[in-house]
């Protein structure tokens, strides 16, 4: 991002993308490719024949030129060139230099989202608004674990979202690996700019370990959440069958936080029951660590004595779940399904 790229990565980047998911860009930018490279003084005859097709032409003679031409040239086929390489001006294939710089700022959403997003910025630029729309929510991204964390394995994250709020509706994800003394960012999906960017590894890990320690944004629920997030004995509910999915301030009462679990099995074309179950905890008047230490004991305990809600996630369920207890009551999307009432003594000797 740091230099214009050689006209040959342009041509290499355009050959890989053109027609293959999840875009399916087309041919326009391969032969408008191709045609720069010409101006530039790069020669070849499956070029000139590229730089003359028309975006019309059957895809597989296309594919057929664009293969002949990155092979006259001496470059690497579609999408076999690493991720950490580029393409010099002389065609040689080089590691990518980390010339880039990033910086992330968490901001509150809009007022109909009720939330945060993690901006993330390279070069000063914002890529969340170039890209997706929208920055994920900082639970999504660093809680409970900081997956900006560059390591020797290469991992995909989402960086943004559609502006509606929705990661899926909308997605720019990046491809995160470490590489010696830099770390590199491939982009999938909502790509915000072309090509990816590198960074110096002290300096990338310094802003994501600021990052990650950052409690400025947290209002009292954010930190309750994030303590019970962080703090979960997860290996015990595991040994269950069940996971802690998020904690957050209950929409029907603000007065009281709300703990989701997942119990039983996920996998929608199974038809083994699985469940949702809430766990509500009054905080108002209380501090965030002293909501959060009784969540924490409640989910150490055994589930059994909990106080708990719970609606089927499958249909055809209609037992409810094995952990539950004397205390737990059936729910219809997260709102209590009410006791049937019982019809007074004397209608029923009326009826009688």
């Amino acid at each position: 991002m740091s230099d214009l790229p050689a006209r040959q990565l342009l041509l290499y980047d355009a050959a890989t993308r053109w027609n293959a998911p999840p875009m399916w860009r087309g041919p326009e930018e391969v032969i408008e490719a191709a045609c720069n490279c010409l101006v530039d003084g790069i020669d070849s005859p499956s070029l000139r024949l590229l730089a003359g097709a028309s975006p019309k032409d059957p895809a597989q003679e296309i594919e057929g030129l664009v293969r002949a031409t990155l092979q006259e040239l001496g470059l690497p086929e579609p999408g076999t060139m690493p991720r950490t390489k580029v393409i010099g001006s002389d065609g040689m294939v080089l590691t990518r230099l980390s010339r880039d710089t990033v910086r992330f700022e968490v901001r509150s959403t809009e007022p109909e989202l009720t939330g945060h997003e993690v901006l993330v910025y390279v070069n000063d630029v914002e890529m969340t608004r170039l890209g997706a729309g929208m920055g994920m929510d900082p639970f999504d991204l660093l809680i409970p674990e900081n997956q900006l964390i560059a390591t020797t394995t290469p991992h995909q994250v989402g960086i943004a979202r559609c502006e509606c709020g929705e990661y899926g509706c909308g997605s720019t994800d990046v491809v995160i690996v470490r590489d010696e003394n830099a770390v590199h960012w491939d982009w999938e999906f909502e790509a915000p700019i072309r090509g990816g960017v590198s960074f110096k590894a002290d300096e990338y890990d310094a802003e994501v370990e600021r990052l990650g320690a950052d409690r400025s944004w947290e209002r009292p629920e954010d930190t309750t959440a994030r303590l019970i997030l962080t703090g979960a004995d997860r290996e015990h509910l595991d040994s269950m069958g069940m996971r802690l999915d998020w904690v957050a301030k209950d929409h029907e009462n603000h007065d009281f936080l709300k703990v989701a679990l997942y119990l039983g099995d996920s996998d929608w074309n199974s038809e083994k029951p699985g469940y949702q179950v809430f766990l509500r905890l009054p905080r108002k008047g209380r501090t965030p660590q002293e909501v959060a230490t009784e969540a924490l004991g409640l989910l150490a305990n055994d589930p059994r004595n909990w106080s708990a809600g719970w609606h089927e996630t499958k249909r055809g369920t209609a037992v409810p779940p094995s952990l539950a207890g004397r205390k737990w009551r059936q729910e219809s999307i997260g709102l209590a399904v009410p006791e049937p009432k019982r019809p007074a003594r004397g209608f029923w000797r009326r009826r009688r």
